[in-house]
């Protein structure tokens, strides 16, 4: 069995780069072999702290930059972030890398590959550099469909963004710039309760209004997820399109949707804000409640039907 034999470069290597000793770096640095420069990652240790003399060290003895998306991320958090984000773009950092997450890391549960720039999502000016530098938001992927065996539903950039499970808050400046319409994206975060930075998207329409997804429109997946701020305007967009009565229609259904977890975490507001949805349904979408069939109505939302009855 072959002997495990320390590299006795490591240690001086990391207290050089700490202390910018710069000659005894460049020394030590030669002594390391590239999984140990790798390991060290001497371009993330710069980002965390915070300096552009540090970094400057790295980028010019050529260190790998290891994890960028975890990089940006860390960068974003920094103080001194536009300053180093620019450092970085001038010494080869590549925004249309495509990266390959988990499907952990997504809403949707299934793989997600996507230019590694989109991380600068999170900060509107660093997402701004990242335009101006080439970030290619037209890139498009394909996701497997939830209802129909093998196919898929083609998804954007912006999708990408909305599926992603964030660390960090999304940058509402930042969504505005996406200028192709969301479809996925967007319903899988219509029906998780309260999904914060949806109002840019949904005021200026920059979704696909009558889009199915798994049988169902936009529409629907608002009621769902309790969406009260968002239905008014995505209820006013509905009542535009020329696909309107089947939206309302499948709008409906939603008060044959039961969804156990949010009804616990919301409490009685989980059913106060369907009655509030159905009043703007039949106030401002005509639905006559009278009409609906009692097999459509589930027993836990059988006293709300009856109050829009009256």
């Amino acid at each position: 069995m072959r002997r495990f034999i320390k590299n006795e470069a490591i240690a001086p290597a990391i207290h050089a780069f700490r202390t910018l000793e710069r000659t005894d770096f460049h020394t030590y640095n030669q002594q390391l072999t590239p999984e140990e420069r790798r390991a060290l990652n001497f371009i993330g240790r710069a980002i965390s702290l915070q300096s552009s003399e540090h970094l400057a060290l790295a980028l010019e003895t050529k260190q790998p930059m290891m994890d960028v998306d975890r990089l940006l991320v860390d960068l974003i958090q920094t103080d001194q972030r536009t300053s180093l984000f620019r450092q970085l773009l001038a010494n080869g950092l590549d925004l249309n890398h495509l990266v390959t997450i988990d499907g952990h890391r997504s809403l949707v549960r299934q793989p997600l590959s996507f230019p590694v720039g989109l991380y600068t999502v999170y900060n509107h000016e660093l997402f701004t550099i990242a335009l101006q530098a080439g970030l290619d938001l037209t890139y498009t992927t394909t996701l497997q469909r939830s209802d129909r065996f093998l196919e898929t539903d083609e998804i954007n950039t912006l999708d990408i963004v909305l599926l992603l499970t964030h660390e960090e808050e999304l940058d509402e400046k930042s969504l505005q710039m996406f200028r192709h319409s969301t479809t996925v994206g967007l319903v899988e975060r219509l029906h998780r309760s309260k999904s914060k930075n949806l109002q840019p998207i949904i005021e200026d329409t920059n979704y696909v209004v009558s889009f199915r997804y798994a049988k169902h429109f936009p529409l629907f997946y608002a009621i769902v997820g309790r969406q009260t701020d968002q239905f008014p305007k995505m209820l006013e967009d509905a009542l535009k399109d020329p696909n309107q009565p089947d939206i309302i229609k499948d709008a409906l259904l939603a008060f044959h949707n039961y969804q156990p977890g949010l009804a616990a975490s919301l409490g009685q507001t989980y059913y106060e804000s369907l009655f509030e949805i159905g009043n703007q349904l039949k106030s401002r979408g005509h639905v006559d409640f009278n009409a609906v069939d009692d097999q459509y109505v589930l027993a836990e939302y059988f006293d709300i039907v009856q109050r829009l009855r009256g």
